[in-house]
């Protein structure tokens, strides 16, 4: 395991590299895994130590103002990122870390989601196969810019307050209906939304509001990018039909709804997710 920082445009990112174990044969080719907003990149733990086992080599970080990777040094009023600053910078991560361009696959989830499929637009040569989780569509909707404002608003009087009404908030939309067998796994995303600074919450909602990929998502080209959309059934944030949609403008990309699931598939139905979805598709 290789901890480093790398900085990039005034950003100091935290990285985590892997490789497989000592037994476990080697097929030289890397994984990189894009977490939701205001998670870590501990919600990929599950689905790093399986694809470890299956000899990649894996590639984490995280989110500027989340976890370990602090806000800017300066708290600019003009400091802001685009969603294609972060697709940059996740391939000079990349570059970086491994001294090589080239991934077998992006795995993204919500935000981190779009960030696959961008990155396969922008870098089609670079990667082999991506999927995306949950994706908030491939254009920021109208009617959901007012949410991320009252959000912000919302974490900065639970500063204000103590109280983790937006981080519980989160978790809920997250992992719907309270069922006994997320317990776990609730608690887990708790901790790991409360490592979120409000900095790094307000450069990435602003990114998510400022960004149309309508028109260029169909220049993914299936027999370039492998590409697979997976939604969760009981996702209250993103419909699946509006995700089974968007698979059906990417040439040849596939679509898997995951029946129970809810914003997090790779969390809450982990073992599922990397049993059925994940690994055939990397394999095939």
């Amino acid at each position: 395991m290789a901890e480093q920082h790398v900085f990039l445009d005034g950003i100091n990112y935290y990285t985590l590299l892997e490789q497989p174990p000592p037994g476990i044969q080697r097929k030289n080719e890397t994984i990189l895994l894009v977490h939701a907003l205001m998670s870590n990149l501990h919600m990929w733990d599950h689905t790093v130590q399986t694809l470890l086992r299956e000899g990649y080599t894996t590639l984490r970080f995280d989110h500027v103002g989340h976890n370990k990777t602090p806000p800017p040094r300066e708290t600019e009023q003009n400091f802001s990122l685009h969603l294609d600053d972060i697709t940059r910078h996740m391939h000079s991560l990349v570059l970086q870390t491994t001294g090589r361009q080239d991934l077998k696959a992006v795995v993204g989830c919500s935000i981190g989601g779009v960030l696959a499929l961008r990155y396969a637009m922008l870098y089609p040569r670079n990667v082999a196969k991506v999927i995306s989780i949950a994706a908030p569509g491939i254009v920021c909707l109208e009617a959901a810019k007012p949410l991320w404002t009252q959000r912000i608003a919302q974490f900065r009087q639970d500063l204000r307050t103590g109280e983790a009404t937006l981080a519980e908030a989160t978790v809920n939309r997250w992992f719907p209906h309270h069922l006994p067998s997320d317990d776990a796994v609730r608690a887990e995303a708790l901790q790991q939304v409360q490592t979120c600074s409000l900095e790094g919450y307000g450069l990435l909602a602003d990114a998510i509001r400022n960004y149309d990929y309508a028109d260029e998502v169909r220049g993914i080209l299936g027999q370039e990018v492998g590409v697979l959309i997976v939604a969760g059934s009981e996702d209250s944030s993103v419909s699946p039909g509006l995700l089974k949609d968007l698979a059906g403008r990417i040439s040849r990309a596939r679509f898997v709804r995951m029946e129970g699931a809810g914003h997090l598939p790779p969390m809450q139905r982990a073992g599922e997710f990397e049993g059925v979805v994940l690994m055939p598709f990397l394999a095939g």
